[in-house]
């Protein structure tokens, strides 16, 4: 299954602002920008989201809280998938997911400041298939 993911709302963040050094303490301006560079993420993808939808995606949304987008993925995936399933279906998305979403980001100031996303995936029955973050110390790992 291949998953699709919009580069340019990755793409975008690192061209909504510019914060200062990491080393410093962020000031409420800065968490105010990168809280908006996340609306601006989830509005970006939910603005393109018939362009995920394929055989396997029914939907995907991007909810953006503080300085995380959440996305939410509804696949066309059996009911009752066992916990070995799951765990397997999870390290393929994060194996292709995570390199993508880290190059993606790696000169992104808001990443390096504390945006992050948080990627979940169910079925069609509502059972939560996989949730899983990505965020700078994921991607330095």
């Amino acid at each position: 299954m291949k998953i699709k993911i919009l580069c340019s709302l990755f793409v975008a963040v690192s061209l909504i602002c510019c914060l200062s050094t990491p080393a410093q303490s962020l000031t409420q301006k800065q968490i105010k920008q990168i809280e908006e560079i996340a609306q601006t993420i989830a509005s970006q993808h939910n603005a393109n989201s018939q362009a995920l939808l394929d055989d396997m995606t029914v939907s995907s949304q991007a909810v953006a809280a503080s300085r995380n987008v959440r996305f939410t993925n509804v696949l066309r995936v059996r009911k009752g998938l066992t916990h070995d399933e799951k765990k397997q279906f999870k390290n393929e998305l994060i194996k292709e997911i995570l390199p993508q979403a880290c190059q993606q980001n790696a000169h992104n100031p808001a990443f390096d400041r504390g945006l992050y996303y948080t990627f979940i995936y169910k079925n069609t029955y509502g059972e939560k298939l996989v949730e899983f973050n990505v965020d700078k110390k994921t991607c330095n790992r």
